[in-house]
């Protein structure tokens, strides 16, 4: 086969929610249910963590556990898109970036610091601190070198006899490789406030989908713009939106 030169393209990390909507029959105050509301969707798609999410929304535990399933299987289709490495054999390279993305969001780190009211419009503000994984800023420099090096392989001709599969398959291993070094030790960046409203909808409260794209643009931070040559592909934002009852959270 003819090899093609592998690039870093500009990373679009897709916040995917796919969330059943359910009452709740809880007394906490209005402050305290909001807080573990915003904690439980980002607990449930990152580290599938379900109990305060099954508890809030009223879903079963395989709906919960889906949600997490498929936040991960989009995360690992990002990665792979970010780093150049395309889908052509029966799933194995998917599956490697799946483990890999479990590994990597595993870690994501943020709290809830203020509940803000509005006492006119009785309206709900969180505060809620994002801590972004340092996971790919770490390992970038290795990475740009890993591709580089790759690519003298690939003008040597070195691939020239290899087939799709064998090429891709070679290539996303390397990466992996460097990234689960990089996943074993989470670091940090310097933390990010974000403004989250609650959004009530009769008796149901939410947070709108460009709310939860903002938060989880900075779980993982990720240069804006890569040194190396970039490309624009990246996949679309799912529409979603979520829901939990507001009967009894008075």
């Amino acid at each position: 086969m003819k090899s093609t030169i592998k690039k870093l393209t500009t990373l679009s990390m897709v916040f995917i929610l796919v969330f059943s909507l359910c009452g709740c029959s809880l007394f906490d105050s209005r402050a305290k249910v909001y807080s573990r509301y915003a904690i439980s969707l980002l607990d449930i798609n990152y580290k599938n963590i379900s109990k305060d999410y099954m508890t809030l929304t009223g879903v079963s535990q395989k709906d919960a556990e889906a949600v997490y399933v498929d936040n991960m299987d989009y995360q690992a289709h990002n990665l792979m898109n970010y780093y150049g490495v395309k889908e052509v054999d029966d799933g194995t390279i998917l599956s490697e970036f799946y483990y890999l993305a479990q590994s990597i969001f595993a870690n994501a780190k943020y709290e809830v610091t203020k509940v803000k009211k509005d006492k006119e419009s009785d309206s709900y503000t969180l505060e809620l601190t994002v801590y972004p994984l340092d996971t790919l800023e770490t390992s970038y420099d290795d990475v740009v070198a890993y591709i580089e090096d790759f690519n003298r392989k690939v003008d040597d001709g070195n691939y020239n006899n290899t087939t799709e599969v064998e090429y891709e398959t070679e290539f996303a291993e390397g990466i992996i490789d460097i990234l689960k070094k990089t996943a074993e030790k989470p670091g940090y960046m310097d933390p990010v406030v974000l403004e989250i409203p609650i959004q009530p909808s009769d008796d149901y409260y939410y947070i709108t989908d460009d709310d939860f794209l903002k938060i989880d643009q900075n779980i993982l931070y990720i240069r804006e713009n890569p040194s190396t040559e970039t490309t624009n592909n990246s996949p679309e934002a799912t529409d979603s939106s979520t829901e939990a009852s507001d009967t009894q959270a008075e």
